[in-house]
């Protein structure tokens, strides 16, 4: 896949996560494609809108590989930190997630 193809695939993810999670999606490089991070900000009582994941994973699954990371609030004076991150690769592995 040519290099201009993979950065787009990159930026639509991008796009999708950020109006998905209401947050600005970051790009890197990474050795062999692209990763796009979210930080995920929750309303006051904690919980998502269904819409809102159901987005979140959608812009997701786009990627060749994708996790999720979860601090809770008891390691962060108070404060749940969340992560999702989605990336493409020149060479998909062969395994999903993480």
């Amino acid at each position: 896949m040519s290099g201009d193809v993979l950065r787009q695939r990159a930026w639509e993810i991008a796009e999708q996560l950020a109006e998905a999670g209401g947050g600005e999606a970051r790009l890197t490089v990474i050795p062999d494609g692209y990763r796009v991070e979210l930080r995920i900000f929750r309303p006051e009582d904690g919980s998502p809108s269904p819409e809102d994941h159901l987005a979140v994973l959608k812009a997701l699954a786009l990627g060749d590989r994708w996790g999720h990371r979860y601090s809770p609030p008891s390691r962060n004076n108070g404060t749940a930190r969340e992560t999702v991150w989605s990336e493409v690769h020149h060479n998909p592995p062969t395994e999903q997630g993480s």
